[in-house]
């Protein structure tokens, strides 16, 4: 079934697995960046076609740390200082923008996996962790955790979270996923943090371990 435009009309790319049902991973962006971007991750963690994956485009619109001048972002930024205030009310419709997304792609009978990179990994927290949305993972890959102060406790249906981060990460750096562990842990989420010798961006290790965290999602018994 093709997503209506009604949907998503940002646009996305897509890639089928190799089977019906098969769990669908949706792989939000970065700040500034498009749809296009991550979709080279789908080959490379998963070059035998277990997932279904989907790759949305942020909308376009204005954001204050760049002048107010428009850009593809899942909400606004006010700052990167891990003091600065947060877009609250963006952050809630996206999420509800994102989770009516995510029950189209489950209504194709996929269970579902959400993730991102930078603000993407951050709308994805958002959206499993404060707007409960459902899902059997949580990728951040260079993310942060918004609005941490307002974190509520872990449930039975907590999806496990899986964090990747450099340690040279000038733009969020990563005390920031080290702070996000000691809030959510005490919490009861299962946290599997990974440090990399990285900037802001992805690497080769990291996107094999990713692959591994996501082969025992799609293989329970080789846990």
């Amino acid at each position: 079934m093709p997503l209506s435009h009604d949907v998503w009309p940002e646009g996305l790319l897509t890639r089928p697995g190799r089977e019906t049902g098969a769990p669908c991973i949706v792989l939000l962006h970065g700040l500034g960046a498009s749809m296009e971007d991550l979709a080279g991750v789908a080959d490379f963690v998963d070059p035998e076609g277990r997932f279904r994956w989907v790759f949305p485009n942020a909308p376009v619109r204005p954001i204050r740390i760049n002048g107010g001048r428009p850009m593809r972002a899942w909400y606004d930024i006010y700052g990167f200082d891990s003091h600065s205030a947060e877009d609250m009310e963006g952050l809630q419709g996206m999420a509800r923008r994102i989770s009516a997304l995510l029950d189209h792609e489950a209504g194709k009978g996929s269970s579902i996996i959400l993730g991102g990179f930078s603000q993407g990994g951050a709308m994805s927290l958002y959206t499993t962790l404060h707007a409960s949305y459902t899902t059997k993972a949580v990728l951040a890959l260079s993310a942060y955790l918004p609005l941490r102060t307002h974190l509520p406790a872990a449930t039975a249906e907590s999806p496990p979270v899986f964090w990747a981060h450099g340690k040279q990460d000038a733009v969020l750096p990563l005390s920031y996923m080290e702070i996000a562990q000691q809030i959510m842990e005490p919490l009861g989420y299962a946290v599997s943090a990974h440090r990399y010798p990285m900037g802001h961006t992805l690497c080769e290790d990291e996107l094999l371990d990713l692959r591994t965290f996501l082969q025992a999602i799609a293989d329970p018994q080789t846990r």
